[in-house]
């Protein structure tokens, strides 16, 4: 008896030692493993099409599959974030060298415009220390992705085979999953339904939809003559988490500056394009991509903050799925506490 413990005990601790010296072997390329694993959940229902159009050819199917999230999502996030990254150093540089015109002279012409209607009224804006710490997060996040071609091309190949092996094995990576757990069945099962609805839901009901409506307002931007579209876009894409204000921090000064600079029907025309395309995917499209994500807005806002301030661009989509596990746990927990107070 006294052997088996000790036996028991060496075993832990090897065992122990191993999980740890693997989690740092797998500490830089953690967050690669996550959102291939995101975007195999999202694209299962398309890869089980396409593994039926080939006649269960895994090899062939998981490999169309990759070549559908090439085209659909990696080519115009890349797209996207080398535009934004663009923008965003060229601002940046301008910053540095103390160009801040612009916005002084827009903040000079709001305050006479609100003096005019409320004397006394001051809007004390200091342009380097408000845009010159964004635009440095932004820069410091991005360039990293993009200054090291050779690394950015390693992640993602290395992206791209995990989702590959996804795609062909899920349902066996599923199946081994659920034989270490310690868990129920039935409580694998509602852990693997509750993660695939909030996963699917948050990354389409919200990210999708947040980078739809970036992209309108970076369109709005240029279209109605305002410079660095795809830059604000991108923060608009962040800040659109924010309940109820979150649209008015981009589209309310940049309304203000046209209104002042430009010419009222321009200033009316950005408004109403930015109002109407956000307030129809906002209130009609929206709710039906969101249904089942059990997350509220505001998490999903501290999750994409929190998940670009340890992943970078990549805690976009990570941020939100390791919430939506915390979200399938905590609907398991009050079923798992009660059976082992029973025990």
């Amino acid at each position: 008896m006294r052997n088996q413990k000790f036996q028991n005990s060496f075993f832990f601790i090897i065992f122990g030692s191993v999980v740890v010296l693997t989690a740092f072997l797998l500490k830089a390329y953690i967050g690669i493993i996550i959102v291939a694993g995101a975007l195999a959940i999202v694209f299962r229902p398309i890869h089980s099409k396409i593994l039926k159009a080939t006649k269960q050819k895994k090899n062939i199917a998981s490999l169309a599959s990759v070549f559908l999230v090439i085209l659909m999502v990696l080519a115009p996030l890349l797209l996207i974030g080398f535009q934004v990254y663009r923008e965003a150093f060229g601002l940046y540089v301008g910053l540095s060298n103390d160009n801040f015109s612009q916005f002084n002279d827009l903040v000079n012409s709001i305050n006479k415009t609100a003096q005019s209607l409320s004397p006394g009224f001051s809007l004390n804006l200091n342009a380097q220390k408000i845009l010159s710490p964004i635009l440095n997060f932004t820069v410091s996040h991005l360039s990293g992705i993009f200054s090291g071609a050779a690394n950015l091309l390693l992640n993602i190949s290395l992206g791209l085979i995990t989702l590959f092996y996804f795609f062909k094995e899920g349902g066996e990576i599923k199946k081994y999953i659920a034989r270490l757990s310690p868990l129920s069945p039935k409580n694998n099962e509602d852990v693997f339904i509750a993660l695939k609805k909030t996963v699917n839901a948050s990354i389409k009901g919200s990210l999708l939809v947040a980078l739809i409506q970036g992209i309108i307002v970076g369109i709005g931007f240029e279209i109605f003559g305002l410079s660095n579209g795809a830059l604000w876009g991108a923060a608009f894409m962040i800040i659109s988490f924010l309940p109820s204000i979150g649209i008015a921090l981009i589209i309310i000064p940049a309304f203000i500056y046209l209104l002042i600079s430009s010419n009222f029907l321009l200033a009316l025309g950005f408004l109403a394009w930015s109002l109407g395309t956000n307030g129809v995917l906002d209130y009609l499209i929206a709710p039906k991509l969101k249904k089942g994500a059990g997350l509220h807005p505001l998490l999903i806002l501290f999750s994409v903050l929190g998940g670009i301030s340890l992943f970078g661009a990549m805690g976009i989509l990570i941020g939100p799925m390791v919430f939506s596990l915390l979200t399938a746990l905590l609907k398991i927990l009050p079923e798992v506490t009660q059976k082992t107070y029973k025990t």
